[in-house]
């Protein structure tokens, strides 16, 4: 985790250490989750689950999201 990766910029190579990068990956997607859940909650469409998606035990809590884009476990898990 302490190995240092480079991140093409376009413009830049961004090098920094691995563990640092997946800190923020985690709070950025967190952070736009949260932006996300906000904005439909001021509609009329209920928010789907937000949180930890892709873990197999929360199979039966998206289930109703899965049926409504016509996905099912096996194409989610593959």
């Amino acid at each position: 985790m302490a190995r240092i990766v480079v991140v093409d910029r376009g413009d830049r190579q961004q090098q920094d250490r691995a563990d640092d990068l997946l800190s923020h990956l985690f709070q950025h997607q967190t952070h736009h989750r949260g932006q996300v859940h906000a904005m439909l909650c001021s509609t009329h469409v209920a928010p789907p689950q937000l949180d930890e998606f892709i873990v197999g035990d929360d199979a039966a809590v998206r289930k109703p999201d899965m049926a409504a884009l016509g996905w099912t476990e096996a194409d989610l898990m593959r």
